[in-house]
């Protein structure tokens, strides 16, 4: 196992193993990195679908999807992070489900619509581009670390509405549509601003702009301002991490304490498939 770090502030790579054959020992030590560095890149994973879900499960079970329209029709558990049809054709983008995948390229939390949150998530390129359509990853633990202390005291005590029809209404075009896709019905939820992770017992923020209401029992004006500094702090360069895809890259990283986003690309002519396993949670979020 070799193992290289990726940037200053967060990631990993991790070569000389095959994730479709690997050893509890090799598992313990991956499991390791994972919860110090948030992101790992493996290169070089050319696994089926049924190999990524079999190592997803070893972390524990994994999440079904709400959009049913990007779910595989043979693993549901497999999400398809993928402007390309089941039959390998462009999807076009009046379809409410190009619609809703182009905003993954705003920074996000995946699950961050549910109750008790994923832990992980595990993207395997399938059919990548460098033409655009890079992985950007934040380290909310750092971004946490250097606020100022007056900051902190004011979002120690505060909590966010989350709801996955937010993210539908982002989009100018799906807002606008009476048929908006087809979805698992979630009710709004509220997480702390600020999350301690259950394993590391670490502080960090807990943003996810795609699916961030409000702050609860704020003011709404004064709630996005607070909101969209924190986000604009977090995603400054020295938090961030950049990954440039090659076909049969995989990437892990840790729901609970990193946020991603994806670089815009010509989706109407360039194939991008991913497809993603997603580690259900264990807990609702604690405030630190």
């Amino acid at each position: 196992m070799i193992v290289k770090k990726i940037h200053e502030n967060i990631g990993v790579s991790i070569e000389g193993i095959d994730l479709s054959n690997l050893d509890d020992s090799s598992f313990q030590k991956i499991k390791k990195l994972w919860l110090e560095h948030l992101v790992i890149i493996f290169p070089n994973q050319n696994i089926s679908d049924e190999d990524h879900i079999k190592f997803g499960k070893r972390f524990g079970d994994l999440e079904v999807h709400p959009s049913l329209s990007h779910r595989s029709s043979k693993n549901p558990e497999i999400y398809r992070v993928s402007n390309v049809d089941e039959n390998g054709d462009i999807i076009p983008n009046k379809e409410t489900s190009w619609q809703y995948l182009k905003q993954s390229w705003l920074w996000h939390t995946d699950s961050s619509f549910r109750k008790i949150p994923s832990n992980g998530s595990i993207l395997h390129g399938i059919s990548t581009t460098n033409e655009g359509g890079n992985t950007l990853f934040a380290n909310m633990y750092k971004a946490y670390e250097d606020l100022d202390q007056s900051l902190k005291n004011k979002i120690k005590n505060l909590k966010v509405i989350h709801d996955h029809d937010y993210i539908i209404s982002l989009s100018n075009e799906l807002s606008k549509r009476k048929n908006k896709g087809h979805y698992d019905k979630l009710d709004p939820v509220v997480h702390p601003l600020v999350r301690r992770h259950p394993s590391t017992k670490k502080p960090s923020l807990f943003l996810s702009p795609h699916t961030m209401v409000n702050i609860k029992d704020y003011d709404n004006k004064k709630g996005r301002e607070l909101l969209d500094q924190l986000i604009d702090h977090a995603t400054q360069p020295h938090y961030v991490y950049k990954h440039s895809w090659n076909n049969h890259d995989i990437v892990m990283w840790d729901n609970r304490c990193t946020m991603h986003s994806v670089e815009p690309f010509d989706n109407n002519n360039i194939k991008r498939i991913m497809h993603r396993v997603t580690l259900v949670g264990d807990l609702e979020p604690i405030m630190a």
